[in-house]
């Protein structure tokens, strides 16, 4: 007989036999307090091919702007350093966080935890990186960077010439991977598995 607590009413739930490939929902208010995850090789899978997406997002040009027959490119971190130089120290800080840095830091939590589990240890022994991934989670933000770009393309538009560079579709792809990482990644799996093995 396993307990929990619904985090939407507070209703305590007794599960009879729980199984990890099986959801469940409070029966009170309906919201869902544990959906299974993919398994640990997909997700591996999924985070590693985001790093990839990441190497040409972050070093390839993303716009060009062609003004007066001249055209400049810019990347990501070029984008980042504007607002700093131009007197906008937190806006880049902000955006490099929650766009580029913590996104990169979740995808390397998630593999340094899956490749413990695979290795034999228990999540236990890598508690400290679970508690630091649900507490990041809620900080990542690529899509607001995403949308900001789109948004300087739209005002853009009518006063110089925009071609679209790989870097840019490098980026659409990691954050999509990336958000396919993390929502196939389940924290509660890890406990589930080690509880299981006791």
């Amino acid at each position: 007989m396993k307990e929990t607590a619904c985090q939407e009413c507070g209703i305590i739930i007794e599960i009879g036999s729980f199984s990890p490939s099986q959801q469940y929902a409070c029966p009170r208010c309906k919201s869902v307090f544990y959906r299974p995850g993919e398994s640990l090789d997909l997700v591996l899978v999924m985070a590693v091919t985001s790093f990839l997406f990441f190497i040409p997002a972050i070093f390839l040009p993303i716009l060009s702007l062609e003004i007066l027959d001249k055209t400049q490119s810019v990347t990501l971190m070029e984008a980042v350093l504007f607002f700093f130089y131009d007197g906008y120290a937190i806006i880049a800080i902000i955006a490099a966080a929650s766009g580029v840095l913590i996104p990169l830091v979740l995808l390397g939590l998630i593999c340094m935890m899956v490749l413990a589990i695979k290795m034999g240890h228990t999540a236990t022994k890598v508690r400290g990186l679970i508690r630091l991934y649900e507490h990041l989670t809620h900080w990542a933000m690529g899509e607001v960077y995403l949308i900001s770009i789109f948004v300087a393309m739209v005002k853009l538009n009518g006063m110089a010439v925009l071609v679209i560079n790989f870097g840019l579709f490098s980026f659409f792809f990691f954050l999509i991977s990336f958000y396919i990482s993390i929502t196939w990644f389940n924290t509660q799996d890890l406990w589930n598995q080690h509880e299981l093995e006791n």
